[in-house]
Formats: C-alpha cells, sequence, structure tokens
C-alpha cells in the first residue's frame, strides 16, 4: 500500500498511541519531526534510530537525545558509506508489526509536509527482514557520544549555510524559468530599478567581481543613496538612523555567503549614542531595516542580524517571546502587517497571515538559532509593479516603514 503522507497513518490508525518498540533509520533528522513521532509515543516506547548525517540533522536534537533519553533512545551514526535510507518500523501490541520504507526523512516536512511516497508493509516476513537489515546497519554504526556531537556542531553551521544557499538558488532557477516569469514583459520605462540593476545580482553574476560588473553593482549603489536622501529625514523620526559610510551593503562578493553577492541593500538601525550603550564591538550583528535590490524583487524588510552574529538581540528576543504578554503583543503586531509580508527562517519563508495566533508564530520562530541561521521580517516588490517606479518608490518606503516600525521597536534590545 502506498503512503503520501506517513503523519496519516500514524495519527489515524494509531500506531504512535500503541507502539512498543520502534526502529528508525533515516538520512536526517529535526527537532519539529523528533518531536512529532517521540511526543505521541507511550513513556515506556523505546526507539534505536540509526542515521548518516547525510542529510543536516539539528545538533540540538542530537544533544537531546545524548543528555535526556538514555535508556529509552539509543542513537547510532553509520559512516562507512553515505547513508540515505528512510525506514520505519513500529512493534504494535499481540506481536503485530508495521513499517513504512520511502523517501521521508524523520523531519516535520518528511512526515507530513513534503511531497515524499512511502510503502506500507505488515507481511511478518518482509518485516522481519527490515529489521534484519536494520540491525545489520546498526550493529556497524557508532554510538552517538559528547565528543561527536562536538565536532558536528564546528561543522554544522558551514554545512546549513550552504544548504540554504543551494535552496534559494534553486527557487530562484524556478522562478526565473518555469513560474512564467519574463523579463520582455516588464515596462521599464518609469521603474527606478532598470533590468540591468537586477540582473548584476543573478546567478550568473553573483560569483564575479570584474571591472565591468563593479560598475553595474556600483550603479546599483548610486540609486539606492539617492533614494536614501530623499527618505533619510522620515526614517529618523522612527529612530532608524544610518552610519554615514555604512549605508550600503558590501559590495564585494567575498563578504557574502557562499562568496555570492545576491543582494544590495540599503540599511538604517540604531544611531551612533544607541550603539555605544551596546556591548557587541560589530554594529552589522544588530536588527536593522534594510531596502534590498535582489535578483527578480525589491525587498523592504527587517534583517536581525547575520548568520554567526546578532547574539544579543536574538537571545533577549527569544527570552521575551517567553512571556506571554510578549507574545501576544508581538503576534498582533506582525498580523498587523498584513498582506504580502513574510517571516523567513533558515530559509524558510512563511506569509504572516498564515499564522492563525501567537502559538503558532512561536512554533516557527522558537527554532532560531543566531549561530547559524538568518531571520527576516519583510514584503517584495516585483519589477514594473508601480510602487517601486520611479515616482513612487520613496512614498513606497516610507509606508512600509511605518507599518514595520513597531516591530522593529518590539525587537530590538537597548542595554543601559
Amino acid at each position: 500500500m502506498l503512503v503520501k503522507k506517513l503523519a496519516v497513518p500514524l495519527i489515524n490508525e494509531k500506531i504512535l498511541q500503541q507502539a512498543e518498540y520502534v526502529y528508525i533509520a533515516t538520512a536526517g533528522i529535526s527537532e519539529p519531526g523528533f518531536d512529532f513521532i517521540r511526543s505521541r509515543l507511550a513513556p515506556k516506547c523505546k526507539m534505536e534510530i540509526v542515521t548518516g548525517l547525510s542529510a543536516l540533522t539539528s545538533p540540538s536534537v542530537l544533544h537531546r537525545i545524548w543528555k535526556n533519553y538514555g535508556g529509552r533512545i539509543s542513537l547510532h551514526l553509520y559512516t562507512r558509506n553515505f547513508f540515505h535510507a528512510n525506514l520505519y518500523i513500529f512493534d504494535l501490541p499481540f506481536r503485530k508489526s508495521v513499517a513504512f520504507v520511502g523517501s521521508g526523512q524523520f523531519t516535520l516536512e518528511g512526515i507530513k509536509d513534503h511531497e515524499e511516497l512511502f510503502e506500507k508493509v505488515t507481511d511478518p516476513k518482509e518485516i522481519e527482514a527490515l529489521k534484519s537489515w536494520f540491525i545489520g546497519y546498526n550493529e556497524y554504526a557508532t554510538p552517538l557520544s559528547e565528543a561527536i556531537i562536538q565536532e558536528y556542531e564546528l561543522i554544522y553551521p558551514a554545512m546549513k549555510q550552504r544548504e540554504i544557499a543551494s535552496r534559494q538558488e534553486q527557487q530562484q532557477l524556478i522562478a526565473l524559468t518555469a513560474m512564467g516569469f519574463n523579463w520582455d514583459s516588464i515596462k521599464f520605462k518609469n521603474q527606478y530599478f532598470k533590468k540591468e540593476d537586477f540582473l548584476v545580482l543573478g546567478n550568473t553574476k553573483a560569483a564575479l567581481n570584474d571591472e565591468a560588473i563593479i560598475g553595474e553593482r556600483l550603479n546599483v549603489q548610486t540609486k539606492l543613496l539617492q533614494l536614501h536622501e530623499a527618505i533619510k529625514d522620515h526614517q529618523a523620526r522612527f529612530k532608524l538612523y544610518s552610519v554615514e559610510g555604512q549605508e550600503i551593503s558590501s559590495l564585494n562578493p567575498a563578504d557574502h555567503p557562499d562568496q555570492k553577492l545576491r543582494a544590495i541593500s540599503l540599511r538604517y538601525g540604531r544611531s551612533g549614542a544607541e550603539l555605544k550603550k551596546l556591548t557587541s564591538t560589530l554594529q552589522s550583528d544588530f536588527i536593522t531595516l534594510e531596502v534590498a535590490v535582489l535578483p527578480k524583487e525589491i525587498g523592504i524588510r527587517l534583517v536581525i542580524g547575520n548568520i554567526g552574529a546578532s547574539k544579543t538581540d536574538r537571545e533577549h528576543f527569544y527570552r521575551q517571546m517567553l512571556e506571554l504578554e510578549y507574545k501576544v503583543n508581538f503576534f498582533k503586531a506582525i498580523s498587523k502587517l498584513g498582506g504580502g509580508y513574510w517571516i523567513e527562517l533558515a530559509g524558510d519563508k512563511r506569509a504572516v497571515e498564515s499564522f492563525q495566533n501567537e502559538e503558532q508564530l512561536w512554533e516557527f520562530v522558537k527554532t532560531d538559532d543566531w549561530r547559524y541561521y538568518s531571520f527576516v521580517i519583510g514584503k517584495n516588490y516585483s519589477p514594473g509593479e508601480a510602487e517601486i517606479g520611479t515616482d513612487h518608490i520613496a512614498n513606497t518606503v516610507m509606508k512600509e516603514t511605518e507599518r514595520l516600525a513597531e516591530v522593529y521597536g518590539m525587537m530590538k534590545q537597548i542595554i543601559n
């Protein structure tokens, strides 16, 4: 029997509720996926896991298994070859068992969200064969240890950033080729940014740094600085300031993730006086409002630090979200942003209207980790839209600034 969403039989047939022992072989594990299954198992149910870390696995879930589930959950790492098998076996009462063999990893996406396919197996002989296969790999795998987790944490940030960059490149490819996007259909006559301003940030030029491409990037920079002159007084009224000489993000690909320049941004944030009060020495660590030129759109967005930075703001935000009143107020501020706004965390972008209450929003944002992820709240405009035309772009930026101002004020932390 073929199963498209593994979560469906696991819940509807009460497989997790009845399970007495669980065997899982998987290419990768996420914390939400782990919680989806573990939280529904009986307290006495034991679980054995084999993974090769061939797909990204959250270091935090490895920590949890190592520290909190000794005796109940064991995890072994198969390292002799690339390991990409995905197998789930559940021992049930009355000596019955059920297994699922398929494409979905031990993640929430693999279990319920992505387009996966599983074969449901109930024949006892076939299940015994699958158990024998599992035991064979488990015996030749290495038990999880604290030393392994510590070493894995060192390489995980770079692996995660590469995975996000690769996914974004794929999304850009699809958007530009398979989604009906056509540069020739866009009328640029009255547009502030022209076709070449977007193309210089595309995949073909993002990693290059020759004289001609530098000139194209400088042209984008000049337009952003001219826009800055038109809006800077307005931004200051909302306590958003630019640092002289640092208004524009770096034009050097070497200063960007994966050494590719995919965005050029005009940035606003704390005043110089505020920055002096903060203990960090890196101004770029903190929350900023940006007007960003991207490969096929203009983004007006809050960027909460950079990958591997923004520890002060993001840990403060996490602590605040543990308080119910703040959590409710933050949800209200996000909801007021309206249509077209989204939150992007670790490359996963979700529309603000998709969150029905503060708990749904919290479940998404609490997965943030300043060491690994970018955290962005914003809205994009496509080339050709009147709102980003020559006569309207300044007003559009100021209007969106006013919408984002409340969220900005809630998320930044001033240390006295």
